[in-house]
C-alpha cells in the first residue's frame, strides 16, 4: 500500500478537525465571553531508511538521514484567551472582566466550583445571584450588615474578602436599620467685619435685675433665679447692621432735664469774675458811663462764652438765670452748670461748688468690672442700670433710689430699643423730664457717631409723667443661623437649629434648638428644648481658637435611646476647615450629620471592584457582597464543559482566588458584558485556508489511487 495514500487521508482528517474548530468559532461569534480555539497541526512520525552520519566516517563527509513522513495529525485544540470587546447593557447585574480572571460559579451551591467569563447574572426568587444557566455566583457577603448602625461611612463600601468564598445571596426585602446621629459637622464663616448682613434685636432687659427679660432668652444663675442676659456693647450693631465699634472711653451724654441756676447779681463797677464749667468769665462795667446795668452786663458776659460752657444766661425778675440745655457734643466743660470758682464783683452770690447736674456721661470700657460711679459701662445691662438710676435721681432727688420704687423705668424692649417710661408716682406734682443725647468727646477720645445717632432717638422735649415712652433706635447683634436634621435610634428625624450671635470682637455665642417635646440636657428648666451658652472663640487670623461645649446630649422624648450624645465637629483649633471668622459675609458652606433613617433595598449595581452595591430608600449605599475572581497558571488548560463554563484540569493548575484589581486579576465593569473574541475576518480567512488544505490532501489521495491503478494495469 502506498504511504502517500495514508498521508493524504491523515491530512484530510486533520483539516476536517480544523474545519470543525473554525465552524465552532464562527457559530459562537455572538456568545458572551466566548474564547475562540485553534487546531494545532503536528506531523506524524517519519519512516527512517538511513540514519544521518557524522562527517569523516570511512573517509566520507557527513550524510543526512533518509526518512519519509507518514502524514499529519492534530495535537490539541488551544483556546485563545484574548480580551473581548465590552458592550454596554441596561442590566445592572451584568458584569464584564477587563483583563485576566474568571467568575467563580457553582452548580451545587458551593460544593464544587466552575469558572466562566460570561457575566450575564441575575437574581433568582431566593435572592441568589446566578448565571443564565442557574449556577450560583461565588464571592463574599457583608456579614456585619446587621450592625450597619455602628459602621462608619468608609465601612459601607468594604467587604471582608479574606474569608472563604460562599454563595452570593441577597434578601430582596432587606431593610437597613436606622442609625442615631452621633456627630454634626459644620463649615461656616461668621462675619468679623464692621457690617453685618444678618442682624437681630439685642436681648431684652426689663427694669429690674432679678426678673425674666420679657421672656426672651432667659438664663439662670446658681440659684435657678432668672437673670438678665446682658451683651457687650463692643460687639453690637445699629439697625442698619453697622458695628458701633466702641473703643475705650467712647460714649455719650444723656441729659434728663435742662440744668438751671438762678441768683442775684450785685451792682459793681469793679471787675466781676466767675468760673463756669472750668471756663473763666469776667467783665468790668461802669453803669453810669455805659448805661448798662450789671445784670445785663453779666448776662452778656456769660452768653459770649456759651460755645465754651454750653451755658446761656437769661434775666428773670431782676435775677440772672443760667441754663444749659446740654445739647453740645464734647466733654464736661460744656455740660451741666458747675461753679468752679467763687464769683467776685457782680457774681459775688455764686459760690464754688454750686451746681445743677442733669446730664450724665456714659463711657464704654473693656474692663471686666466697670465703675458705675464714673458712668462706665460695658454691657447693655450696665448702661440700662446707670440710665435708670440717674433718671430717677433727676426726677425726684428726695426719693431714695430702688428698683422696686423707681418711678422712671429704663428697659431694653423686645425690639432691641432702650425705652424710658416716666411713670406716674401718684402725687399731685407732675415731674416731667426732657431727654437729650449728645456725644462724649475729649482730646483723647473721638466721638462715636453711630452710637450717638442710635441713642439720640430718645430726644424728647417733654417726657411727661404718666405719658408715652421714649425709645432709642434699634440695637442689634450680628447673627447667623443654620439647621440640620438629626436622627434618633428609632429613625425619627428632628431638626436642630444653631443660632450664632456675636458677643465680642473675636467671640460668638450660640444656642441649639430642637422642636418640643424634645429636650437638650443642660437647657433651662423653663425652655428645655433650647440650649443656651455655647461659645466659639477665634484667633486673630480668623481661625478657630476653641469652642465649648464640644458635645450636646439630646433626648427625643419618643421612646428612643437617651441621652443621645452628639459631637459638635465645628473644626480643629487653629484650622480653617470648620468655623472661621474673617471679614466676609456670614455663610454656611456645609452642614451634615452621620445619622440616617431606616431604608428598604431599592436598587443594586456593581462597582469596578466587583462589589455589589445596594441602594436604599434612605439615600445610603452599602456594599452588600463582592464577586470573587480566579486566575490560573495555565488558562488554556481549562476544560470546557459547555454553557460557557470551564472546569479545572490537570494542566490548568489550581484556581488562585481573590478580589478584582488584585494579583493578576483584572477589573470588572458593571452593566457591561464581554463579547466573544472571535474575529470573523480571521475565521473566514482560516476557512479558506482549511478548505484549500483539505482539497490539496484529497488530490494526494486521488493521485495515489491513480498510481495504484497503474500498478494493477501492469499485470494486463
Amino acid at each position: 500500500m502506498l504511504r502517500s495514500l495514508w498521508s493524504g487521508v491523515s491530512g484530510m482528517q486533520a483539516h476536517q478537525i480544523a474545519l470543525d474548530v473554525e465552524s465552532n468559532n464562527i457559530a459562537n461569534v455572538n456568545t458572551v465571553g466566548f474564547k475562540y480555539s485553534r487546531a494545532s497541526f503536528v506531523d506524524m512520525i517519519s519512516q527512517t531508511k538511513l540514519m544521518a552520519t557524522s562527517p569523516y566516517q570511512n573517509g566520507l563527509g557527513g550524510q543526512n538521514d533518509f526518512s519519509i513522513g507518514l502524514g499529519v495529525g492534530v495535537n490539541s485544540t488551544t483556546k485563545v484567551f484574548s480580551q473581548g470587546n465590552t458592550q454596554n447593557t441596561d442590566v445592572k447585574t451584568d458584569l464584564a472582566i477587563n483583563g485576566e480572571g474568571f467568575f467563580i460559579i457553582s452548580p451545587d451551591r458551593g460544593v464544587s466550583q466552575n469558572f466562566t467569563r460570561d457575566g450575564q447574572f441575575l437574581f433568582d426568587a431566593n435572592g441568589n445571584l446566578v448565571t443564565s444557566g442557574g449556577y450560583v455566583v461565588q464571592g463574599w457577603l457583608k456579614d456585619d450588615f446587621k450592625n450597619a448602625s455602628k459602621m462608619t461611612e468608609d465601612d459601607f463600601f468594604k467587604v471582608d474578602n479574606t474569608k472563604p468564598i460562599q454563595n452570593i445571596q441577597i434578601d430582596p426585602a432587606m431593610v437597613m436599620p436606622a442609625r442615631a446621629s452621633s456627630k454634626i459637622s459644620l463649615r461656616a464663616n461668621l462675619n468679623a467685619g464692621r457690617h453685618a448682613e444678618q442682624i437681630a434685636s439685642s436681648f431684652a432687659l426689663d427694669s429690674t435685675t432679678k426678673t425674666p427679660a420679657d421672656g426672651v432668652n432667659p438664663i439662670y444663675d446658681s440659684d435657678t433665679t432668672l437673670t438678665q442676659k446682658a451683651e457687650d456693647f463692643g460687639a453690637l450693631f445699629n439697625q442698619n447692621g453697622d458695628a458701633f465699634g466702641l473703643t475705650e472711653n467712647q460714649g455719650i451724654w444723656i441729659s434728663y432735664k435742662t440744668a438751671e441756676m438762678t441768683n442775684e447779681i450785685e451792682d459793681s463797677d469793679e471787675e466781676s469774675m466767675i468760673e463756669i464749667n472750668d471756663t473763666r468769665i469776667s467783665f468790668t462795667n461802669d453803669s453810669a458811663t455805659t448805661g448798662i446795668s450789671s445784670l445785663v452786663a453779666a448776662q452778656n458776659a456769660v452768653n459770649a462764652l456759651k460755645d465754651q460752657t454750653g451755658v446761656e444766661a437769661f434775666i428773670d425778675n431782676n435775677m440772672l438765670r443760667l441754663q444749659n440745655k446740654n445739647d453740645l457734643d464734647g466733654d464736661e466743660r460744656v455740660k451741666n452748670i458747675r461753679i468752679t470758682m467763687d464769683g467776685t464783683g457782680a457774681f459775688a452770690n455764686f459760690l464754688e461748688g454750686d451746681a445743677d447736674i442733669t446730664s450724665f456721661r456714659y463711657r464704654y470700657t473693656t474692663s471686666g468690672s466697670p465703675d458705675s460711679g464714673t458712668g462706665q459701662f460695658r454691657t447693655t445691662e450696665d448702661l440700662r442700670a446707670l440710665m435708670q438710676y440717674d433718671a430717677n435721681l433727676i426726677k425726684d432727688p428726695s426719693q431714695p433710689y430702688a428698683d422696686s420704687t423707681a418711678s422712671v423705668s429704663v428697659k431694653l424692649n423686645e425690639y432691641g430699643m432702650f425705652e424710658i417710661i416716666n411713670k406716674d408716682n401718684g402725687d399731685e406734682i407732675k415731674q416731667n423730664l426732657n431727654i437729650f443725647v449728645s456725644s462724649y468727646a475729649s482730646e483723647n477720645v473721638t466721638s462715636n457717631i453711630l452710637f450717638k445717632d442710635t441713642m439720640r432717638a430718645l430726644n424728647t422735649a417733654a417726657l411727661v409723667e404718666g405719658g408715652v415712652s421714649a425709645s432709642t433706635a434699634k440695637i442689634t447683634h450680628a447673627i447667623h443661623s443654620t439647621s440640620v436634621d438629626i436622627v434618633d435610634s428609632l429613625g425619627t428625624k428632628h431638626m436642630i437649629r444653631f443660632e450664632f450671635y456675636k458677643t465680642n470682637q473675636a467671640e460668638w455665642s450660640f444656642r441649639a434648638i430642637v422642636p418640643e417635646p424634645s429636650e437638650i440636657y443642660g437647657a433651662s428648666p423653663s425652655r428645655p428644648n433650647i440650649f443656651e451658652g455655647g461659645t466659639v472663640k477665634f484667633n486673630s487670623d480668623g481661625s478657630l481658637a476653641g469652642m465649648n461645649p464640644p458635645i450636646i446630649q439630646f433626648d427625643p422624648k419618643n421612646g428612643a435611646d437617651a441621652p443621645q450624645r452628639i459631637d459638635l465637629a465645628f473644626g480643629k483649633s487653629g484650622g480653617f476647615g470648620g468655623l472661621t471668622s474673617v471679614d466676609k459675609q456670614s455663610e454656611t458652606y456645609a452642614i451634615s450629620q452621620n445619622g440616617y433613617q431606616a431604608g428598604d433595598l431599592v436598587d443594586i449595581r456593581f462597582d469596578s471592584n466587583g462589589s455589589l452595591l445596594g441602594g436604599f430608600s434612605n439615600g445610603k449605599t452599602v456594599a452588600l457582597a463582592q464577586v470573587a475572581l480566579a486566575n490560573f497558571a495555565n488558562n488554556a488548560g481549562l476544560q470546557a464543559i459547555g454553557e460557557n463554563v470551564f472546569s479545572t484540569s490537570g494542566n490548568s493548575g489550581d484556581p488562585i482566588i481573590g478580589a478584582a484589581n488584585t494579583g493578576r486579576r483584572g477589573s470588572v465593569s458593571g452593566s457591561k458584558l464581554e463579547m466573544s473574541n472571535v474575529d470573523l475576518s480571521r475565521s473566514l480567512t482560516q476557512l479558506i485556508v482549511v478548505q484549500r488544505g483539505f482539497q490539496a490532501n484529497s488530490k494526494a489521495v486521488t493521485t495515489s489511487d491513480q498510481v495504484l491503478n497503474t500498478l494493477l494495469n501492469l499485470k494486463q
